[in-house]
């Protein structure tokens, strides 16, 4: 079979412009991926000058706030390096609110929290929370105490 050279006809030019494709494909792969990554990465970058971020003293207390719909009376501690410090009673329908001094929230500021109900042996515990200076925990106690749930904020 032979093959035209005449422009316009089908036979040799179509395979060189098979592979200009192919090659600006390449191309436009190789420059668009990287400005695209690079353009994302930046995008997800935050901008915190030292201006906008707060001056909180270290030693500012935590609040907690305990809402209780359980139908019993809960005690509640805070298990901190090691140790569990007793914070207080939330009587049952209620809502408790405390203050967590620099002391009781430990050297690396994870604690975890532990209600445990008046003349019942089943009470719960949160996972371990990381608190920082002049934030505020917020605890509600459903009435079956395994629905309970914490906010750090």
């Amino acid at each position: 079979m032979l093959l035209s050279t005449q422009p316009g006809r089908r036979g040799d030019e179509r395979r060189p412009r098979r592979l200009r494709a192919a090659a600006l494909r390449a191309a436009l792969i190789r420059t668009a991926l990287p400005l695209a990554l690079v353009m994302g990465l930046a995008a997800c970058g935050g901008h915190n000058s030292p201006e906008t971020v707060p001056n909180v003293d270290p030693d500012t207390p935590i609040a907690l706030i305990v809402q209780n719909s359980h139908w019993l009376d809960v005690v509640v501690y805070v298990v901190h390096d090691g140790e569990s410090t007793r914070v207080g009673d939330v009587t049952a329908a209620s809502t408790g609110n405390f203050v967590l001094p620099r002391w009781m929230i430990g050297q690396g500021r994870a604690i975890r929290l532990v209600a445990d109900p008046v003349g019942s042996g089943a009470g719960t515990v949160t996972d371990v929370l990381t608190v920082l200076p002049g934030e505020s925990v917020e605890w509600h106690l459903e009435s079956q105490l395994s629905r309970s749930s914490v906010s750090v904020y």
